[in-house]
């Protein structure tokens, strides 16, 4: 199984288990003492929390496996330093890349998720055809006026400032813009 394929099962995997523990804090603050089953559903939905959670650790450890095998566009994502450890990390282990270039294991390791990150983000970006280099709360405010909601809908939504959304889209356009008249 391609990298990106596992990426996207640790996604699901982790929306699985947000909408688990969102019905499970619904059913708590539903409960009005005279449901018989409330107990049984609380468990059942604690275990499943608990099991679909240790699916996801899982994943996310296949995700870093599997992270070997990234191509050189992927690899022209990264910092000069995730390169490196990425590109060292298909050969070595992490004791043999701190040695190599004197940091410590968990360094090699915290810089080597830090690439992990960047790139599942980067994929989810294209995916999705937002554009690179926007802040969280910009691709949000993206999203939502691609889907033709209005500024004052996004401002709601997002719990912000019609000003600010109207700023920050105003930013994204700019950016778009710059990005445009580059290529």
């Amino acid at each position: 199984m391609a990298w990106s394929s596992w990426s996207e099962l640790e996604e699901s995997y982790k929306g699985t288990v947000l909408a688990l523990e969102e019905a499970r804090a619904r059913l708590i603050n539903e409960y009005k003492g005279e449901n018989n089953s409330f107990w049984s559903d609380k468990e059942n939905l604690g275990s499943m929390v608990a099991d679909v959670t240790e699916v996801a650790r899982i994943l996310k450890q296949k995700v870093l496996y599997e992270f070997n095998s990234l191509s050189a566009e992927e690899l022209a994502f990264l910092t000069d330093r995730q390169r490196e450890i990425a590109e060292l990390r298909q050969r070595y282990n992490y004791y043999e890349i701190a040695q190599m270039t004197g940091l410590r294991p968990d360094e090699a390791f915290h810089i080597f998720q830090q690439a992990v990150a960047k790139i599942k983000k980067i994929k989810h970006w294209q995916e999705n055809n937002i554009p690179l280099g926007l802040s969280p709360q910009q691709e949000q405010i993206y999203i939502l006026y691609r889907q033709g909601k209005k500024t004052k809908e996004i401002a709601e939504m997002l719990k912000t400032s019609c000003s600010n959304v109207r700023y920050q889209l105003t930013t994204i356009k700019k950016k778009l813009l710059v990005k445009t008249c580059n290529n």
